[in-house]
């Protein structure tokens, strides 16, 4: 499976190269459909087939974690409370290869880091990297819907400087205990998106999408994931004359995003407020995440605010 992931992400990325020539000599503008521009998201992306460059930078933090005491060798340690922090960064180019079906790359780089010293022992610190590779093609347009299908897979790597697992193993008496662990994945992806312009004001996006390959978590080999998001947008032009945009979106997904544990689906929210241009969209996002990354511990809320900046080609 690994050589056929391989093969089909050198395809991908030669469709990619090949489509920048293209999509250059057309004039694209941010998705429309029945008088609605769409606020597109990051986190919930848009169901229409354009060439466009995004970047983003973002930062969130959690407080007061309760963590539980610790074993050691049958010891006993007293953990408190902690904090966490996270980092977020990422580029994405797509071009049109004809005006139903384009191709893209993105880039992620998401570190983690315990602020504290209950939250450093039990969390420790993980960086997670990768990039993916995919097509998005249209298959029905209406005067107010739009269908896209997408295909692609998925490099990643889980960096985890793990202290407490590195204390369990040494005394169990573990050969080459390792503080460091690396966990490489490729996995395969495929799903569906769906754009609906409600009215001018608002629009609708729906996301499904399944994913194979390499498992994130020490105890498996491949595993199945999927993921769900649906995004709600209103546009104040129409109505204000304004270039204002505005969105809430939700996404949930199976997969364990920066940790190697199976410790229970991941959600995060976004509220998203954007000034818009004909071919750019400049926004602040504040962010939530609720996310199980302690199997012993209660679920994580995190909040934040990132910015990100979508030009359209």
């Amino acid at each position: 499976m690994r050589r056929a992931l391989a093969h089909a992400t050198v395809l991908i990325a030669v469709v990619a190269l090949g489509a920048a020539p293209r999509a250059h000599a057309q004039e694209e503008r941010r998705p429309a459909l029945a008088g609605h521009t769409f606020v597109s998201t990051d986190l919930v992306p848009d169901a229409f087939v354009r060439t466009y460059l995004r970047t983003s930078l973002g930062y969130a933090g959690s407080q007061n974690i309760d963590y539980p005491p610790i074993v050691v060798g049958g010891d006993t340690l007293t953990v408190l409370n902690g904090s966490l922090t996270y980092a977020t960064l990422g580029i994405e180019y797509q071009g049109m290869l004809r005006d139903w079906i384009a191709a893209g790359i993105s880039v992620g780089l998401t570190p983690r880091l315990g602020t504290q010293a209950a939250s450093l022992i039990s969390e420790g610190v993980t960086v997670t990297q990768g990039y993916d590779l995919g097509v998005l093609a249209r298959l029905r347009q209406t005067p107010h819907t739009s269908l896209c299908g997408t295909l692609g897979v998925s490099n990643g790597w889980v960096t985890v400087i793990d202290v407490e697992q590195f204390a369990q193993d040494v005394a169990n008496g573990v050969p080459n205990a390792k503080v460091i662990d690396s966990v490489p994945t490729v996995r395969s992806n495929a799903g569906l998106r769906f754009g609906w312009a409600a009215s001018r004001a608002f629009g609708v996006t729906l996301l499904g999408q399944t994913t194979y390959g390499d498992a994130p978590r020490r105890q498996q080999l491949t595993s199945w994931g999927w993921d769900m998001g649906v995004s709600v947008d209103y546009d104040f032009a129409p109505s204000h004359g304004i270039p204002l945009g505005a969105a809430l979106a939700s996404r949930i997904t199976s997969q364990p995003g920066l940790t190697t544990t199976d410790n229970g689906n991941t959600s995060q929210t976004v509220l998203r407020i954007a000034y818009t241009r004909p071919h750019e969209l400049i926004a602040v996002d504040v962010l939530g995440v609720f996310d199980r990354q302690n199997s012993l511990a209660e679920a994580i809320w995190s909040g934040g605010v990132a910015f990100s900046m979508r030009t359209y080609f």
